[in-house]
């Protein structure tokens, strides 16, 4: 499954901490080359967060405009990761 499909499906996921925590660590492969893409990323994680806000306090009557928020965010990341649809991955040190 590409990186940003399995993304998509943690905005549906029952448990909304655990899909921040599982979106936090996908994106956290992705090579940050620019700012605009560091701040799409924070924005996402921002809507995700909300989104679990608003789940947590009001129930599941009341996220779809949250849901939507952070999907159109993805989309924004896809984009300015140059839309392939995986992470080029950031090389991890050896120290």
């Amino acid at each position: 499954m590409q990186i940003f499909d399995r993304i998509n499906s943690l905005l549906d996921a029952d448990d909304c901490h655990a899909a921040i925590k599982d979106a936090r660590a996908l994106l956290l492969q992705f090579e940050q080359t620019s700012d605009a893409l560091t701040h799409a990323i924070d924005e996402f994680l921002l809507d995700l967060m909300t989104l679990a806000f608003i789940v947590e306090c009001y129930g599941r009557g009341f996220e779809l405009l949250a849901r939507t928020l952070a999907r159109r965010r993805l989309a924004k990341i896809r984009l300015l990761s140059g839309g392939i649809g995986r992470a080029e991955m950031v090389p991890k040190s050896d120290g």
